[in-house]
């Protein structure tokens, strides 16, 4: 029979009645000492798992020392594992004196902050098989998250922490772009060279960004979510999707089977490999190809956080090289990448991993108010990342500036389509639905949730995929999520399509069309804002207040000698955001207003049209 676990202050009254006894006194006082102990630890530092596992050790040798020699013959004549059931269960009433106490500490501190932030929410975290809550406090605007049956784990998002006035410092961004210019290719080479080029994945080497903005990738990792694998904003979600990696000419075709191996050093490849006589056998220059390729991968598509090391797994990729441009480079690389998001999303992880250059790209492609100057050398036939120069963002910058930037971010302000100009029909493979690999990493890709980013109305998604087992704790050691998966679903993509019926264009000039019922569902599963303490972004101001404070951003703009067209559209989104009052954020139809789109081309100026 199930033994049912007992409540705190029934542990309370049993030892109360056991008290007549010198050792029963002995075991009442150990055990209230013990959970002061508990509180006062919590209370001083929330974050210290090696210690509340020697708390729990030594309550548990506590509680055996202080047992009555008449119960320990008891638990000697119980069946097998009954006494140790009771253990554990004593165990678990241990835990929630420990989880009560941790609420205790982080209910004070949101308290403290509440002069402060009239609208803050305070996320209040469970301990283990109690689940999370989050409290929301009476304010103007809700922030969301009234339903937590969408993002079940948002106590362990970096998110939450920052909404309760916890910022985190910046992600720490794996860029081996500088690996790349070590290794100098053998040009003179024929064989070498036409092997490496046949591949398909040399242009990885010319298209990879020089530096990674890290204030920016770290701003928005904090709005990914796994269990959506997808971006949320104000207006909904956005994603990286197949489309993304189609356009970047990473070609996808079918998968392989591939072994999971351990990893080699990026500079001792470089060393052993680099340099490849014109005289090497055909095989030797196998060989070093195969080593240039395997280093190509691990500093571009799969960087990993270790910073020094790839993956040899992918060498089993590599054995036929008349077979590598037939992979699915561009879908691994996107399965890799939505792992890394999700494990940086995370409150307590600091580094990293994965193709940035593509999620800076994509970027740059979906938020013009981030974009950077355009290569000037760029042609259509190039990889679409190219369209993009790196940027080194200032060492004193931080997210606090992109945090309001997001908050207040339109949907009228971003390119949901960018790639439309460039195709009359949505490739088919891009609205798969179901799971993507990268060797052992399987992740959920889910078109239904960002119907917009195809030029299609967002309807209200059905519920993301759930893995078959795992945790999405705070730390990297406490992220590990399996997802049923087999080579079939993949090879056979044409049967798990979008359905046809979601599958309705938007109204000609309103990219950002949803239905009806989207926002209202949105704004209750998901968080609105991450900026800790602001508003939902209306301006109180007078109409006339407003135009002549967006007239002196007009006013200092013009001011200056020389305007360029970056600096123009930034001022005119200010004024369009003064204007409005910041509020058109929350709107599913923005005005008239709302339809200046901005397009930037090489040698030709702005569109304003």
């Amino acid at each position: 029979m199930k033994r049912t676990r007992p409540t705190i202050s029934a542990r309370k009254r049993k030892a109360d009645q056991t008290s007549t006894s010198e050792v029963g006194e002995a075991g009442g006082r150990g055990r209230r000492q013990r959970h002061k102990k508990v509180v006062r630890e919590v209370g001083e530092e929330e974050n210290r798992p090696e210690v509340e596992q020697q708390v729990q050790e030594d309550a548990i040798k506590a509680e055996k020392d202080a047992r009555p020699a008449a119960q320990v013959e008891e638990d000697e004549a119980k069946p097998d594992g009954q006494a140790e059931e009771e253990a554990r269960a004593d165990v678990e009433t241990e835990e929630e004196a420990r989880t009560d106490a941790h609420t205790e500490a982080v209910e004070l501190e949101a308290e403290r902050h509440e002069e402060d932030a009239h609208t803050e929410v305070s996320v209040v975290r469970r301990g283990r098989g109690r689940g999370r809550q989050q409290r929301q406090r009476h304010d103007e605007v809700p922030v969301g998250l009234e339903d937590l049956r969408l993002l079940k784990d948002f106590g362990n998002h970096v998110a939450a922490d920052i909404w309760n006035g916890r910022e985190r410092q910046l992600l720490k961004i794996y860029n081996h772009s500088h690996y790349l210019k070590n290794w100098e290719l053998p040009t003179t080479n024929r064989r070498f060279m036409d092997r490496v080029k046949a591949s398909g994945l040399l242009p990885l080497a010319q298209i990879t960004y020089l530096y990674c903005n890290k204030v920016l990738v770290s701003a928005f990792v904090e709005r990914w979510h796994p269990e959506t694998n997808s971006f949320h904003f104000g207006f909904g979600e956005m994603t990286i999707t197949l489309e993304d990696v189609l356009g970047s000419q990473l070609r996808v075709a079918e998968a392989s089977d591939v072994v999971s191996c351990g990893g080699v050093e990026l500079h001792w490849l470089k060393n052993t490999f680099m340099n490849v006589g014109d005289a090497a056998t055909d095989e030797r220059v196998d060989y070093y190809a195969r080593a240039f390729l395997l280093y190509l991968l691990g500093t571009t598509l799969f960087v990993d956080k270790t910073g020094i090391r790839v993956n040899v797994s992918y060498l089993a990729l590599l054995s036929n090289l008349g077979q590598v441009r037939t992979y699915a480079w561009g879908v691994g690389a996107l399965g890799f990448l939505y792992r890394q998001l999700g494990q940086a999303s995370r409150s307590h992880v600091k580094q990293m991993g994965g193709y940035t250059t593509l999620l800076e790209a994509w970027i740059q492609e979906h938020f013009p108010m981030f974009q950077h100057a355009m290569n000037a050398n760029y042609i259509e036939e190039l990889p679409r990342a190219a369209r993009w120069q790196s940027r080194w963002e200032a060492k004193s910058a931080t997210t606090v500036r992109y945090h309001e930037m997001l908050d207040d971010v339109q949907a009228s302000q971003v390119v949901f389509d960018p790639y439309r100009e460039r195709r009359q029909v949505v490739a088919d493979m891009a609205l798969y639905t179901g799971c993507i690999c990268c060797m052992v990493v399987v992740e959920p890709y889910q078109p239904d949730r960002v119907l917009r980013q195809f030029g299609l109305v967002q309807l209200v998604p059905g519920p993301p995929l759930a893995p078959l087992r795992g945790t999405r704790g705070s730390t990297s050691a406490t992220y590990s999520v399996v997802y049923q998966y087999t080579d079939a679903l993949w090879q056979n993509w044409r049967d798990h399509m979008l359905h046809e019926d979601k599958r309705v264009p938007v109204t000609p000039g309103i990219p950002w069309e949803s239905h009806q019922d989207y926002l209202p569902w949105f704004r209750r599963v998901s968080h609105l804002k991450v900026a800790r303490g602001r508003r939902d972004g209306h301006n109180t101001k007078s109409a006339e207040e407003r135009t002549a404070k967006a007239l002196v951003v007009v006013d200092n703009c013009l001011s200056g000698t020389h305007i360029s067209p970056f600096e123009m559209k930034n001022t005119l989104r200010e004024v369009q955001r003064i204007l409005r009052g910041q509020d058109a954020a929350h709107l599913s139809t923005p005005g008239p207003s709302s339809s200046i789109s901005f397009t930037r081309h090489s040698a030709q100026p702005i569109d304003l049209t």
